[in-house]
């Protein structure tokens, strides 16, 4: 399990190197969208524990780590901001949990377990080096100016989805 903290620093990085956004909205939306699929081991734990549900779509990386899922919570945070952005959370929250034991992504027509199983210590670890390096560097590139421009011969139609 890669810790909570760990996907939304990802995800702010990702959104990072591809939105690069000054405003606020792309940020909040990923950094929601990284954390929401943890959200069943507060709901449906209780309920579990208490027999009101039983099955693996209910179990930590059940039915909330699916696609079915992430289209309902990238459509609920699109109100909000970006749904690219939302988008880049999620997926990159089911990424990372899947080289770390697995995700159930077609719950609940398909209950199977799919992924690898990476240390997660030290995916954890070299994630949030990166993204912390990513970070920064995007704060003190915003904060100081280089000088430093890249040039584009061509207008990039993806980097315009997130305008």
């Amino acid at each position: 399990m890669v810790a909570n903290g760990v996907h939304i620093l990802a995800s702010l990085a990702l959104v990072l190197i591809i939105v690069r956004s000054r405003r606020p909205e792309p940020y909040l939306v990923t950094a929601l969208a990284a954390a929401v699929p943890d959200i069943d081991i507060i709901v449906f734990r209780p309920l579990v524990t208490h027999g009101y549900v039983e099955g693996v779509l209910w179990a930590h990386r059940g039915v909330t780590h699916s696609v079915l899922s992430g289209l309902v919570v990238v459509g609920l945070l699109s109100v909000f901001g970006p749904w690219r952005a939302a988008a880049i959370g999620y997926g990159s929250h089911l990424f990372f949990d899947s080289l770390t034991g697995g995700v159930r992504p077609f719950a609940p027509f398909d209950p199977a377990l799919y992924g690898v199983s990476v240390d997660w210590l030290l995916l954890n670890l070299v994630t949030s080096a990166v993204a912390v390096t990513v970070l920064l560097g995007g704060m003190f590139g915003r904060k100081y100016d280089f000088g430093y421009r890249v040039p584009s011969l061509t207008p990039n139609p993806l980097l315009d989805w997130f305008q």
